[in-house]
């Protein structure tokens, strides 16, 4: 999972310090998330679904998370 996370939001154009901005969320708490130590939340997986989206058109949960 987590290169596909990390994938995708480099294509995007976003840094880890700018998601964890975003999500509200310390910059730490948000690397251990995209290194998968931790799980992310539905609700935190929506939200960077939601910014990704603005760059990359039809990009989807599943794509991000799940492939």
């Amino acid at each position: 999972m987590s290169n596909s996370v990390k994938r995708y939001r480099q294509f995007a154009g976003y840094t880890q310090q700018s998601i964890a901005k975003e999500l509200n969320m310390p910059l730490s708490t948000y690397q251990q998330k995209e290194q998968g130590r931790i799980n992310f939340s539905h609700s935190e997986m929506e939200n960077i679904k939601l910014l990704l989206s603005k760059e990359i058109k039809n990009v989807t949960i599943d794509d991000i998370f799940f492939n």
